[in-house]
């Protein structure tokens, strides 16, 4: 009992000594109120920062890469995108993230987003930086229910593609 006591006490220790880092991520400084782009392995990010109500709020729209993206990917699915706040070492201060339906891939409109994050303290005295997140799958064609459509048995070709936070 004793040993099962300490090795719960152990991993809580642990759990409240890890936190989220987006220190391997491309960033920008943290501003307000203007157009700002960040461009990632394969999405373009172009958003603005704004305040609204005491939280920050941020707005824009992510790009594909159709450059480095497959030429035959033409749909969008278990698509995520998440935005980080963090330090300058990379430790995430606030985040937000959105899930969004299956769609066509469209490298001209891309996918419109809005985030709102509120940070429970904002550091005065060191810089912020913003960053994104994502996760998708990109195939030729759509598939609508997995049962029956079965993407990754070899019959059709899926692009998978992350980019994210890590627990460090």
């Amino acid at each position: 009992m004793k040993k099962i006591i300490l090795l719960l006490s152990v991993l809580l220790f642990m759990a409240g000594c890890s936190h989220l880092s987006v220190r391997h991520l491309d960033k920008n400084p943290f501003s307000l109120n203007q157009t700002d782009h960040l461009g990632m392995r394969f999405l373009d990010f172009e958003y603005v920062s704004m305040v609204e109500n005491g939280d920050y709020v941020v707005t824009g729209v992510a790009l594909p890469k159709t450059d480095v993206l497959p030429g035959w990917a033409e749909w969008l699915h278990d698509f995520w995108l998440a935005v980080y706040l963090s330090d300058e070492k990379g430790k995430v201060l606030a985040r937000d993230h959105q899930v969004f339906s299956t769609r066509r891939l469209d490298p001209v409109d891309g996918i419109p987003f809005e985030f709102r994050l509120e940070p429970e303290k904002m550091p005065v005295t060191r810089d912020i930086f913003l960053t994104f997140g994502y996760r998708m799958n990109l195939s030729e064609s759509r598939y609508v229910r997995p049962s029956q459509d079965k993407p990754l048995t070899g019959e059709r070709s899926v692009f998978f593609a992350s980019e994210g936070a890590l627990a460090r």
